[in-house]
């Protein structure tokens, strides 16, 4: 049975290297929903997708920067600079 994309144009174990308001690590893309703080998870994901899409109409792209703006959970918008780059 086959399992789920979390992100279309992504496979699940696709390894990444993301950089979040200057602190980098590296992960999977199934890795990256696991992500312990809220507004780094959110702005991750938001950017992985874009990605994902931006893979399908052009599959040379291996990487983007953004500036996400979060709505966090007590409500207050919070901007966070987002890089995530296949490797």
């Amino acid at each position: 049975m086959r399992t789920k994309r979390f992100v279309t144009g992504l496979n699940n174990n696709q390894r990444i290297r993301v950089i979040c308001d200057g602190i980098g690590f590296v992960t999977t893309v199934a890795g990256a929903f696991d992500m312990p703080l809220t507004h780094q998870r959110i702005a991750v994901t938001s950017t992985l997708v874009s990605l994902g899409l931006t893979q399908v109409a052009d599959p040379n792209v291996t990487g983007t920067l953004l500036r996400q703006r979060v709505f966090g959970p007590e409500g207050r918008q919070v901007e966070i600079d987002v890089q995530v780059d296949l490797l």
